[in-house]
């Protein structure tokens, strides 16, 4: 960039010195092409297609962003960081009645609606432009072309859902509009269905390959197993709001389309759990992004050369003091309480204060969570932590790491959970709850590999199948829906789930009021109520939208 602008400066000084030729004034800009010419670049289509994936790479802006929501905002995380000023968006919006001017909220909007628009855009780019891109110097097929199509439709539900999981109505927009177009919120069962056409649309479409069948090249695309997946995701979450009478129709038929959805992916996906949880959350990132378990993530890998940095996310929740973090993302006590001592999950879920970790060097890494806005937890996030030897030069920033945002097991735990509501086989529904108890006790490490000491490894046992048949694995006499919703809590704690679990369940209210009777900490849940949720819009955009966005009754 420096050279393109010292380059610009001489040109139009020595423009000055030769005087005004009026061939030198007819001449285009140089560095800029119009739609028609850009569509006859190599490779247009496939820039468009990664347009539509780029806001989930904004680490800010959506890792911690979702996560924060996700997990932070309610009983299993608390937002951490320096002191109470450190993105008090977080704290406020955990304690349950958040302002219309949160800049989490914001955050959450304007991304989101990045992420649509560029959507929108490509979709009507391939329409007008599809049959002329190249790449490669040839012809791109028809096939790719619809390939295109299909992973966009999917991202624009990504985005819908993600927004309708915080907002509950928000505009629909899936034309480009002219910037100066307002448009008031969709009632929530239009959202539905359009969620719902982009994924019916992306599964239907022949040339959007299976999850088994992507190869490590393209690791972090979408496949039609993360349409099925999201379908199952969207289907649970409308399926609660219609039996709490949020939302017309019958819950019975959305829990049907979630058990068929995520049943698709059991049973013809072709994808398997890693045999250690451990692999997901070493912090190399070598095998699990790759594997038949990652459905959906977002690949990062540090490569100054190319411009491409950490996700920050691995340094603002990962602890304070010698460790170099920001201290954010603190896993509350009432989650590690949530676990058995024989879970080795909590160990590869939960740091805690005075752990201690392998160095590059060979040394001691204690990790020391006093003196900041931890002092009540006292413990971090071991999915959010990379150790040494997995970064470039001990930098926190400078790492492999990447979140994951569908994984087999939660499919599994959907279908489980798709099959009871649905009236279908308990006996079937615990196969696959079980399927994932089973390899969090039987087949996962008892012992975390870079630490020389873990306070939750202490006391873990060998534990066979013998004995998780007869001590830990569910029956048909267990509260099955307790223990799977036990189950998701401690499978996915700190991935962005829980948020979404609660409002569902219809238990965010009761959950926020318990959790602040309990530990009252910077009053989370204080104000927590029926009320609650859905979350207020965004201030600013009802200003911009001149009255024609109205704000959520509750607020």
């Amino acid at each position: 960039m420096k050279n393109i602008v010292l380059y610009m400066s001489a040109f139009l000084l020595l423009g000055t010195v030769i005087g005004c030729k009026k061939d030198f004034l007819d001449r285009d800009p140089y560095g800029i092409l119009n739609e028609s010419e850009f569509f006859k670049t190599d490779g247009a289509g496939l820039k468009l297609v990664t347009s539509c994936y780029q806001p989930m790479f904004d680490g800010w802006g959506y890792t911690v962003n979702k996560v924060a929501l996700g997990d932070e905002s309610v009983d299993n995380a608390d937002a951490g960081g320096s002191d109470p000023g450190d993105r008090p968006q977080t704290t406020e919006v955990g304690r349950g009645r958040p302002l219309p001017s949160n800049p989490l909220l914001y955050e959450t909007w304007a991304n989101r609606f990045k992420g649509i628009g560029n959507c929108n855009i490509a979709l009507d780019a391939l329409q007008r432009e599809g049959g002329n891109l190249i790449e490669n110097a040839k012809p791109v097929p028809a096939e790719t072309v619809a390939r295109y199509f299909a992973e966009i439709k999917f991202l624009r539900a990504w985005y819908y859902f993600d927004l309708i999981t915080v907002f509950k109505e928000v505009p629909l927009i899936v034309n480009v509009e002219k910037p100066d177009t307002r448009k008031a919120k969709a009632p929530l069962a239009d959202l539905k269905a359009q969620v719902y056409k982009d994924l019916q649309e992306a599964i239907q479409e022949s040339s959007l390959p299976r999850a088994s069948g992507l190869s490590s090249s393209e690791t972090g695309r979408v496949t039609k197993d993360a349409a099925y997946a999201l379908m199952a995701r969207a289907a649970l979450f409308f399926g609660g709001l219609m039996e709490q009478g949020i939302l017309a129709g019958n819950a019975q038929d959305e829990y049907k389309v979630a058990r068929d959805a995520a049943g698709e992916v059991v049973r013809n996906g072709q994808l398997s759990l890693l045999p250690d949880f451990q692999d997901l959350f070493r912090g190399d990132y070598a095998v699990a992004p790759f594997s038949k378990e990652c459905i959906f993530g977002v690949l990062r890998k540090f490569d100054p050369a190319f411009g491409i940095g950490g996700d920050p996310f691995a340094i603002m929740n990962v602890g304070r003091n010698n460790v170099g973090g920001w201290g954010g993302n603190t896993p509350t006590k009432d989650l590690a309480a949530s676990y058995d001592p024989a879970d080795p999950r909590r160990m590869f879920t939960i740091i805690s204060h005075n752990d201690i970790f392998k160095t590059s060097s060979g040394g001691e890494e204690i990790h020391n969570y006093r003196g900041y806005f931890n002092d009540f937890n006292l413990q971090q996030s071991r999915k959010a932590f990379v150790p040494q030897q997995y970064r470039q030069n001990n930098d926190l920033q400078r790492s492999n790491w990447q979140p994951y945002w569908i994984r087999y097991s939660e499919v599994l735990l959907m279908y489980a959970e798709a099959l009871i509501r649905s009236g279908g086989s308990t006996t079937d529904a615990l196969t696959h709850l079980n399927e994932v108890r089973r390899r969090a006790f039987v087949t996962t490490s008892k012992v975390d590999e870079p630490a020389i000491f873990r306070l939750f490894g202490q006391g873990l046992k060998t534990v066979s199948d013998a004995d998780f048949q007869a001590q830990y694995a569910i029956k048909p006499s267990d509260d099955v829906m307790t223990a799977l919703k036990r189950e998701r809590r401690n499978e996915l704690a700190l991935e962005g789930f829980r948020l979404y679990d609660l409002v569902r369940w219809g238990e965010y209210a009761p959950t926020m009021k318990a959790f602040y009777e309990k530990y009252g900490f910077a009053d989370k849940g204080r104000d927590a109520g029926d009320n609650s949720w859905p979350f207020p819009i965004p201030q600013i955009e009802i200003d911009r939208s001149n009255g024609v966005l109205v704000q959520n009754d509750n607020y």
